[in-house]
């Protein structure tokens, strides 16, 4: 994986983050795939996971 392209905030910052981000998804949704689950029902699981990775990394986990 490829980090940002500057230690400082710059226009494509996100988008940068997104698309590395996006490759390392689509490698475990094929992982799953290959282990025998459906890639609707992995996605939506990563989309959870997610969600649950968020809450605890900007402390809004109300569990927390």
């Amino acid at each position: 994986m490829n980090g940002p392209k500057s230690p400082e905030s710059y226009p494509d910052r996100k988008l940068d983050c997104e698309s590395e981000m996006s490759d390392k998804i689509m490698e475990a949704l094929f992982e799953a795939e290959a282990a025998g689950w459906d890639r609707v029902e992995a996605a939506k699981a990563m989309i959870a996971a997610a969600k649950f990775v968020y809450m605890g990394e900007s402390g809004t986990d109300p569990n927390e």
